[in-house]
């Protein structure tokens, strides 16, 4: 027998492993195959952390596996998986571990169920589909995983296969086992609707090509039928395209609820055309004929099933919104389902009584008790049928994630699915081939079963499930890594017939007799030597460079893979030359798969056993960081030896619920404060927030706490994103960014692409990413962590500012037209009043009764076309005027100070951006303040210094660094001025005010004395407080965050404080500056309500 012929071979698989046993290599192996999967999909379930999306997931299964009721949202998509996980944690209790034994499950039933797949992929293709199933890295991590994407797989799986057993020998079962498997598809996920379109477009395409070949009655009706469904495809091309364009002027204020309005009409002129076309054919065929064809069969019962779920697409055509339930809403979308409902049911009685009954109850059974959660929620029959689809459509325009078009096709697939889809493409290829030169595919030889009636279109369903998959999951809007699983197996099943039909044309008798075994070695070992050589040459540090050790080594190595290739190149052709080609490309073929299979091998266990709880690997999104359980383990261990148990109290707020809503259920004490942190929350042992609600929390707590900062959320590295033919180019050519990107691809290895590319990636600084922050109080810790396990009655919090509160009332309040965030203000020595509108980019100058003399400014910044303009700012925050009346102002974000009359015309300004360089080298300077010698002193914040010039800007002289020692500042901001000439400080992120007084030249600054503020927690950009003094001597701060004006000595004593949050007359929302008049007033930017206030306190001396 010639090797490599296009006969089929007899397989070894075929014989028994034991003469007297009927169990053949084929069974043995298979079973193998199966142990790994048990063992793959259960080992170490738990150690991941539970990750965002699994969150909704685990947490309301539990729920109602506590009695609490689950109603379906179409959010957490199907119920299916709510009631599977509720069974487990009945069945083996709730934990990490046990929430993801339904994910696992059903992945290996999915392989299990390939044993199915004998008729359609042999003995070997089978083989080939279970290890590729098995080593699948999305397969196999998300076979771990508290998702719906093994649901998903194991119900597709099914589907195909009873299409194939139906088509093949039109038995009513196969049918029951299709709408059996669309059902629970239905109520696992929302993909099921492409499912379901892919095998009705594929069912409808074999139905046109079976009754063309068909005689009709009158050959008219056959044209119009044909012509029909032509322009049926056109309009619903052309729909689709318009619908995946979003409006160029999207109405303001409205969301979107679906189908764009654009792809309306086309969409309706399809159904038209198609009602039409297929009244042709009940006219030209006859109704009794076509109900004898099994893909008008299957096709027409998965159309009734699913046609009442379909009801969100002629909602939003006619330019309704199935997501609307108000009265009117609920009624005009059920009018549709109504109508829906009564044409499914018409044609799927008039198809055969009996049969769609059955189905009908098979499909809809189920799905009503798992909508309806059995029985306990009736309006989630209605949810499933309207929202899911309604709800999945609007989420297109949204575009979760923003991910782009080429999503799955560079990165996805060539990252972690190179296998597949390499053989999918290979094998799609050699067929057309192969047809192209008259042949066919090699007949797979069948397992007994029963009669078929006509040839079960194999290749051609698993070829188009393929392509329609990767060109069906681009074009949706939201596009998420999970999805890649649903592209993924018709490719492993496509790979897999190739691979049958590659093994039906290898003589394995040959193979073994003729040294095959070493045939096969030396591909390897060429290959190997192959890839070695050109890796060589395309890496940063070519061969033959130079005579340095490392550029030595380099051509060594290149020498070392070409030797190789070469000797073992030369021991093939000895080895194959009486072999037949065909044969030999096979050998070779093979070995190409055997290296694909290591290396896919090696990224599954990389990504699934390694590298789970890391950002590193681009299979996920919206990950849980290792933090999650680090800091459990924390506040397992204080609640442990604080309460015996589970007594620890502990808050979270709005970010920290994914995941704490599961990990805290059994916490008897855990407390939710949403994004909303009171003062109460000074009492609680343990806090945790998120990163977006750090200034809002750090303000009440203040230095209680310990502070311990984690990776909540990560997300996979994204300079993927913005690919261009440039980027591409600059890639090829460039030595270094190859070679670390593919120590990406290959190790996930970042440090040679962030040394080539000049970024920072490690770990710990990973981004994108939210963190979170869990607060210990000091005392507990202390108590705990030093002293062992304590019964511990936790004491309260004292605020150091208890009893200073004064009850103050605005005298008046100044609500000028317009004004935008005002930051800062200062009395003139006439007492008029300048005000900084900061958000308008002006200065109001106002006469001590509030009327307006004069106003100037407009925006201006250093990025614009020609600079900043005199005259012009970018968030002036701080004012100050001399003796003579002259304003100076610090212009923020222009980094520089500018000075004018009293009337508001220009003088004089100076500075730019810099970091210290020289003098007038700014970085955000916050404030300015003038002595009565004419010393100018500016506030240099983000140099961490104060710069004295004089009123003409020539330097003075300067001090400070960034530091906590005396006369050292971090984030300078306020500055005031005494009647001694003493200089106050606002020391922001030091929290603290420091004091300075002139030595006798006036030229240097002696630092005099300080003390900490109980505020100013937070680093934001707007927690910038400010300073006046009073005409009593007092030091009157302002504590943004808090919304209140804290009252010292010059010795920094407390002895008043007053304001809270709000828009009353007694309340403020972030006060910033701050300015003091002779009559005891103080003048105050109440910031974000848009105003200024005067108080007139009165406040006691301490004795």
């Amino acid at each position: 027998m010639n090797m490599g012929s296009d006969q089929q071979q007899d397989s070894w698989l075929d014989k028994p492993l034991f003469s007297n046993l009927n169990i053949s290599w084929e069974t043995i192996l298979f079973g193998i195959i199966l142990l790994l999967a048990v063992i793959s999909r259960f080992y170490d379930l738990g150690a991941r952390v539970i990750s965002h999306d699994e969150t909704s997931h685990v947490y309301y299964a539990w729920r109602l596996f506590q009695g609490m009721g689950y109603s379906h949202d179409p959010i957490t998509h199907g119920p299916f998986q709510f009631h599977f996980l509720a069974l487990i944690y009945f069945l083996l209790g709730d934990s990490d571990y046990t929430a993801r034994v339904p994910a696992a499950i059903t992945s290996v039933a999915a392989i299990i169920f390939l044993w199915k797949y004998r008729r359609y992929l042999g003995s070997w293709g089978t083989l080939g589909a279970s290890v590729m199933f098995l080593i699948s890295p999305f397969l196999l991590y998300y076979g771990r995983y508290t998702r719906n994407e093994a649901f998903s797989v194991l119900f597709g799986v099914v589907a195909i296969w009873a299409i194939l057993r139906y088509l093949e020998t039109s038995t009513p079962r196969y049918l029951y086992w299709l709408t059996a498997a669309t059902t629970l598809h239905f109520s696992a996920k929302e993909t099921a609707f492409i499912y379901t379109a892919q095998a009705m477009i594929f069912l409808g395409l074999v139905f046109i090509g079976d009754l063309y070949k068909q005689k009709w009655a009158d050959p008219r009706y056959k044209r119009i039928f044909l012509a029909g469904i032509i322009i049926t495809g056109l309009l619903l091309g052309i729909g689709i395209l318009a619908n995946s364009a979003a409006p160029e002027f999207p109405v303001a204020g409205e969301e979107p609820v679906g189908l764009n309005p654009m792809s309306a009409l086309p969409l309706g002129l399809a159904g038209i055309f198609l009602v039409g076309s297929l009244i042709a054919a009940i006219v030209g065929y006859k109704w009794r004929n076509l109900k004898t064809i099994p893909s008008f069969s299957a096709l027409l019962l998965l159309g009734t099933l699913v046609l009442p779920q379909l009801a969100p697409i002629p909602s939003n055509m006619l330019g309704l919104n199935p997501l609307d339930y108000s009265s009117a809403g609920m009624l005009s979308t059920g009018i549709i389902i109504v109508i829906l409902t009564a044409i499914a049911v018409g044609l799927g009685l008039a198809w055969n009584r009996k049969e769609w009954l059955i189905n009908a109850a098979i499909f809809y059974i189920p799905f009503t008790i798992l909508y309806t959660t059995v029985f306990t929620n009736g309006t989630g029959f209605f949810t499933g049928l309207v929202a899911s689809l309604g709800y999945w459509l609007a989420q297109q325009t949204v575009e979760r994630g923003s991910q782009p078009w080429y999503y799955y096709w560079l990165i996805q697939i060539p990252i972690y699915e190179y296998l597949p889809a390499l053989g999918g493409l290979a094998t799609m290829a050699a067929v057309g081939i192969r047809r192209l030169r008259g042949k066919k595919p090699l007949p797979i030889e069948n397992v007994p079963d029963e009669p078929t009636h006509s040839r079960a279109p194999v290749f051609e369903l698993l070829a188009f499930w393929s392509l329609t998959s990767l060109i069906a999951y681009p074009i949706a809007g939201e596009k998420m890594p999970w999805l890649t699983a649903h592209i993924t197996f018709p490719l492993i099943l496509l790979s897999a017939w190739g691979f049958q039909q590659l093994m039906s044309r290898f003589d394995t008798k040959s193979f073994t007799h003729k040294r095959g075994w070493l045939v096969l070695t030396l591909c390897l070992v060429f290959l190997a030597g192959a890839f070695g050589t050109v890796g060589s040459l395309l890496s940063s540090n070519p061969p033959f460079q130079g005579q340095e050790l490392h550029m030595l080594k380099a051509t060594g190595n290149f020498l070392s893979a070409l030797l190789i290739a070469g000797v073992s190149g030369y021991l093939l052709k000895v080895l194959v030359k009486e072999w037949p080609k065909g044969q030999f490309w096979i050998t070779g073929a093979l070995s190409v798969i055997l290296i694909l299979v290591v290396l896919t091998t090696h990224t599954a266990v990389l990504a699934t056993y390694i590298n789970y709880d890391e950002p590193t690997e681009y299979l996920v999104y919206a990950h849980g960081g290792r933090g999650i359980k680090d800091a459990l383990q924390q506040i397992e261990e204080l609640s442990y030896r604080t309460t015996d148990g589970l007594g620890l109290e502990i808050a979270f707020d709005n970010e920290s619920t994914y995941p704490y809503w599961w990990y805290l259920r059994y916490y008897e004490n855990q407390r939710y404060y949403g994004e909303n942190p009171t003062r109460d929350l000074r009492n609680v042992p343990a806090i945790l927030v998120g990163n977006n609600n750090y200034a809002k929390l750090e303000p009440i707590i203040g230095n209680a706490f310990y502070e311990f900062k984690y990776k909540r959320i990560v997300w996979p590295n994204q300079d993927y994103y913005n690919l261009t033919w440039e980027r591409i180019a600059n890639v090829l050519k460039t030595p270094d960014l190859r070679e670390g990107i593919f120590k990406i691809w290959l190790l996930r290895d970042y440090s040679q692409y962030a040394q080539a590319t000049n970024k920072t990636i490690n770990l710990s600084t990973w981004s994108p990413a939210d963190d979170m922050k869990l607060y210990i109080r000091k005392d507990v810790a202390a108590k705990v962590w030093n002293y062992g396990s304590l019964d511990l009655a936790f004491t309260e919090m004292a605020d150091p500012y208890e009893g200073k509160e004064l009850t103050l009332e605005a005298e008046r309040s100044l609500d000028l037209p317009g004004l935008n965030s005002p930051r800062n203000l200062e009395i003139a020595p006439d007492g008029s009043l300048y005000l900084l509108d900061t958000g308008n980019y002006r200065v109001f100058h106002l006469s001590p009764e509030g009327t307006v003399l004069e106003t100037w400014g407009a925006y201006g910044s250093l990025e614009s076309a020609g600079g900043a303009a005199p005259g012009t700012f970018n968030e002036p925050w701080g004012i100050a005027v001399s003796p003579e009346g002259d304003v100076f102002i610090a212009d923020t974000w222009n980094h520089r100070i500018q000075v004018f009359t009293p009337a508001g015309e220009y003088i004089t300004s100076w500075g730019h951006f810099g970091q210290r360089e020289t003098p007038d080298a700014f970085w955000g300077p916050r404030d300015v303040a003038v002595d009565k010698n004419g010393h100018v002193y500016v506030a240099d914040t983000g140099n961490k210094r104060i710069v004295v010039f004089d009123t003409e800007g020539e330097f003075i002289t300067e001090f400070g660094e960034v530091g906590y020692g005396d006369g050292q500042f971090d984030e300078p901001s306020g500055l005031a001025l005494d009647g001694d000439g003493n200089l106050y400080v606002a020391d922001t992120w030091n929290q603290r005010i420091q004091v300075f007084s002139p030595d006798s030249s006036g030229l240097a600054q002696n630092f005099l004395t300080k003390w900490d503020v109980e505020g100013w927690y937070g680093q934001s950009l707007d927690n910038k407080p400010y300073l006046t003094i009073g005409r009593d001597g007092l030091v009157y701060a302002s504590d943004p965050e808090l919304s209140r004006i804290i009252v010292f000595t010059s010795t920094g004593e407390v002895v008043a404080l007053w304001g809270m949050e709000g828009q009353d007359q007694a309340s403020m929302f972030f006060p910033t500056g701050l300015a003091a008049d002779q009559e005891g007033g103080i003048w105050v930017s109440d910031t974000k309500n848009d105003r200024v206030q005067y108080f007139l306190p009165s406040i006691s001396l301490p004795e």
